[in-house]
């Protein structure tokens, strides 16, 4: 307890250029939750009994993370994910991992005067390994999840909810938007920004900009993102590949 208590201090009190860049990998390390390339969630899932995996890697002034996040469709409407990243060395996590559980179910989909819109709901847990010390449970969190699409290739994703600190005892809510336009089948442009109301223990608001190519449409992706977060000097690059519709 002592140690996660000193550990907790070091995030919270010593927001060096070096701290910066490590709650920043460690926000797009999280952002396996998601679907790459974007970190805010889409109210959609795979399709029973197919899958996806995503693998991608994150680097900022030196610092660099390798994530790797699976899901598959375990019912009409439910999707079971993972994730697991490796941080560097330098950094004060060495190692991330999570499980998430969303359910968008197609009577939460509807067709409106105003564009489609669908909704959902996604749990998630952390756990993290800190330098020197083993793991640990980190965060837990449960979000509310909406994607709107006022044309056939604009679509806005919003999510919102808490978030709980296992060492703190701390709650933040939580807060995602992503706007993607896909001109064509073979590749989207997007804009996002992410939130927090507690900046010192979940990071600073982080905006990023990016995009993904379609090798095979639908199936097979290549992304690149650019991030940066709010008092960083060094912006966030990340480059991902992603396989879809597994088993189908």
């Amino acid at each position: 307890p002592e140690q996660r208590r000193r550990f907790l201090d070091e995030l919270m009190t010593t927001m060096t250029p070096r701290t910066l860049t490590t709650l920043t990998l460690l926000a797009l390390a999280q952002a396996a939750f998601a679907g790459r390339p974007l970190a805010s969630d889409d109210a959609g899932t795979a399709a029973l009994r197919t899958c996806q995996v995503e693998v991608w890697l994150a680097r900022s002034a030196g610092d660099r993370a390798w994530t790797l996040a699976p899901a598959c469709g375990i019912a009409d409407g439910i999707e079971l994910g993972a994730d697991f990243s490796l941080i560097d060395p330098r950094t004060p996590l060495r190692q991330t991992g999570g499980l998430s559980l969303k359910w968008a179910p197609d009577a939460l989909s509807f067709k409106t005067a105003a564009g489609a819109l669908a909704l959902g709901v996604k749990l998630g847990t952390a756990f993290e390994q800190p330098a020197g010390a083993g793991w640990r449970r980190g965060t837990h969190g449960a979000l509310a999840l909406a994607s709107w699409a006022p044309r056939p290739s604009w679509v806005l994703h919003a999510n919102v909810g808490p978030e709980r600190d296992r060492v703190s005892g701390q709650t933040s809510t939580l807060v995602n938007l992503a706007l993607v336009w896909a001109p064509g089948a073979r590749g989207l442009v997007f804009a996002e920004a992410q939130a927090s109301d507690r900046p010192l223990l979940f990071g600073n608001a982080l905006r990023s900009a990016g995009a993904r190519w379609w090798l095979v449409p639908e199936r097979l992706g290549v992304d690149i993102s650019a991030s940066r977060s709010v008092g960083a000097s060094s912006t966030l690059w990340t480059l991902g590949l992603g396989w879809y519709g597994l088993g189908d």
